[in-house]
């Protein structure tokens, strides 16, 4: 009897930490998700920016960071608290949310992989390589893995539908989508992101070297002001990039070893159940938590970016307050009240 009180005691804590989390969580994870995307834009559309292949990567991820985050998290918020389940009563909602929270977040997840890739390019000795970390190469890279993301995704249309409530097909099309969560969103993006990096640090390595042995090369610059300028550009932007990557790692693939573990495993009963619940909800959180951290973490590692978001927010306050300023004109004279 006395087991039996503690497993239920045990149960209900977990079952209310669970309700906590997943009310309180998505709400937290909104609020600082929406202002940060909002942040990276204005930040990486500034003068200094746009032109620059690895911040447009970083824009464009940005804006479906937004897009996930958005839909994302309030349609599961209205759904567990707020007895709004559609996807669980309409058969074409349940595609199409299953679809776009698939294929959003993958297209996200594939422009920081353009970002690594890019950096890997800029950073190379050849100068073939190099050429292809320009902005008119991003703009068709873009497009290219938008097309690959939505294509990528389309089995999701056929083999969720409405069962018991919105979920995958039975048998073959369960493992299938299993496997492509694990792998096409988990370790394949992640793991190239990983070699990217690595490459581009030993490419800085040897070109350091190569400046060592050749230091007068400086003096081959027609505008060494300008050199400089830029190389402290692409150096932020890589420290940037570094550290996203690692966190959207950590963060990704903690989520997807406990999804392909959920998989695998049988179904749980008693306590189980409910700490196997508990777990889902907190990995869930921590998958959208890479969706929003990208402002923070350029923040707290980038003096370059820091000074052009509070540059951007100098010039954008003035504005704000001369387009709310009511105006008359008297005699062909204005005057601003």
């Amino acid at each position: 009897m006395s087991n039996i009180n503690i497993s239920l005691s045990f149960r209900t804590k977990i079952q209310l930490i669970t309700f906590q989390m997943t009310y309180y969580g998505p709400i937290i994870l909104l609020i600082i998700g929406i202002f940060g995307c909002s942040c990276n834009f204005l930040t990486f559309t500034s003068r200094r920016l746009r032109k620059n292949s690895c911040a447009f990567y970083f824009l464009c991820s940005a804006i479906f960071e937004f897009l996930t985050i958005s839909f994302g998290l309030t349609t599961r918020l209205a759904a567990d608290h707020f007895h709004w389940n559609l996807q669980n009563k309409s058969r074409l909602f349940c595609k199409f949310r299953a679809y776009y929270v698939s294929t959003v977040p993958l297209i996200a997840t594939y422009l920081i992989l353009l970002s690594a890739l890019d950096r890997c390019m800029s950073s190379s000795v050849h100068v073939r390589l190099r050429s292809l970390s320009q902005i008119k190469v991003a703009y068709r890279n873009v497009l290219i893995m938008i097309i690959i993301g939505l294509i990528s995704c389309s089995h999701i249309i056929f083999s969720y539908d409405l069962r018991s409530k919105c979920a995958t097909l039975p048998g073959m099309y369960t493992i299938f989508d299993g496997m492509f969560v694990v792998f096409w969103l988990g370790f394949i993006p992640h793991g190239m992101m990983l070699i990217f990096a690595f490459i581009t640090l030993m490419n800085i390595r040897r070109a350091r070297q190569q400046m060592m042995i050749r230091p007068t090369m400086k003096a081959m610059h027609i505008n060494q002001k300008q050199s400089q300028h830029n190389h402290k550009t692409n150096a932020q932007l890589l420290l940037m990039m570094l550290v996203q990557i690692g966190l959207s790692s950590l963060l990704i693939l903690t989520r997807t070893i406990y999804y392909a573990f959920y998989i695998v495993c049988p179904l749980f009963t008693g306590d189980a159940k409910a700490l196997g619940s508990f777990l889902m909800s907190f990995t869930t959180l921590l998958y959208y938590t890479n969706y929003v951290k990208s402002f923070y973490i350029y923040t707290l590692t980038s003096q370059l970016f820091r000074s052009i978001f509070m540059q951007r927010i100098k010039e954008c306050i003035p504005k704000c307050f001369q387009s709310n300023t009511p105006m008359l004109y008297c005699n062909s004279r204005r005057i601003d009240f």
